[in-house]
């Protein structure tokens, strides 16, 4: 067993650290647009602000509904920063942050103790594994093993520490997560971030008791076998809907927009036989669930 759970230097990182300021970072942004008596209620689990933004300026002009909802994630003090900037001028929304397991930064684990602490951020992530094998630090080996569990169970120890759901992002590693089943009973909520896995892999997660949810996007439009088997079948309190914008877009579109959720939830819903105003609903409650929120 890999687990290990680094008490010592987690509390050393949440006690002396202090947070640095981000006034630097804000900038100008556009007001956000009215809406006609549009009362639907998209929740999208997975995007990154600073990069839809750099594809996109306008982006918050065309926002799915006057009632979305988002979780934001960041990986570097900059990003976090104009991430901030951009999120205050949003509906009401989620902030993560994680040391991601493809470029892992060691140098931002104080950063993240201090934002988990001051309770500045509602979840950790992403976290998790990464083995596609596109980058010599993505091959599954020896070194590159060592590397990811060791950051990977940094965040998991510290998630169990605060009381905070972990989000995962995973690409040929789910023996690797399953393994750790211990630990990720213990938590609050375990997010798997655009679902990569097969239906037995969700259920065997379930079985071990952990409180998983499986966030579903555009791979749904992209007609992905697995993804739409799982959606199918796990249980109704567990899906959840995501864009990971700007990432992973539709065939035929340069980059995955917030407006796309829309798709994704009639899709969701498609797959499930609702109606999609009783999806949205759904997924709306999955998402208060998983994050332990009500915004």
């Amino acid at each position: 067993m890999h687990f290990i759970f680094q008490e010592q230097k987690i509390a050393f990182y949440i006690f002396f650290y202090t947070l640095p300021s981000t006034d630097k970072w804000s900038t100008a942004i556009d007001p956000v647009p009215a809406f006609d008596n549009n009362e639907s209620v998209y929740t999208d689990s997975h995007l990154h602000l600073v990069d839809l933004k750099d594809r996109d300026p306008g982006f918050m002009l065309n926002l799915p509904s006057a009632g979305w909802k988002g979780a934001v994630v960041a990986h570097d003090k900059e990003e976090f920063a104009v991430s901030e900037a951009l999120r205050a001028n949003l509906p009401p929304t989620i902030t993560g942050f994680g040391i991601h397991p493809q470029g892992i930064r060691w140098d931002t684990a104080d950063f993240l103790c201090d934002l988990a602490a001051a309770g500045k951020i509602s979840f950790i992530g992403e976290a998790g594994f990464d083995f596609f094998g596109d980058k010599p630090e993505r091959i599954r080996n020896e070194e590159n093993l060592r590397a990811q569990r060791e950051v990977f169970e940094f965040q998991l120890a510290l998630a169990d520490r605060l009381g905070l759901p972990l989000l995962i992002h995973a690409r040929k590693a789910m023996d690797l997560l399953l393994g750790y089943g211990l630990g990720l009973k213990r938590l609050q909520a375990v997010i798997f971030h655009g679902w990569p896995g097969r239906l037995q892999d969700a259920q065997a997660l379930l079985e071990k008791g952990i409180p998983a949810y499986f966030s579903f996007g555009t791979t749904l439009l992209r007609s992905g076998k697995h993804a739409i088997e799982t959606c199918s079948s796990v249980p109704l309190d567990r899906i959840l809907s995501e864009t990971d914008a700007p990432w992973q877009p539709p065939a035929g579109e340069a980059w995955t927009t917030l407006g796309h959720i829309a798709a994704v939830v009639a899709s969701i819903a498609g797959i499930r036989e609702m109606s999609v105003d009783d999806m949205l609903e759904r997924l709306a409650g999955n998402f208060a669930a998983a994050f332990g929120t009500r915004i």
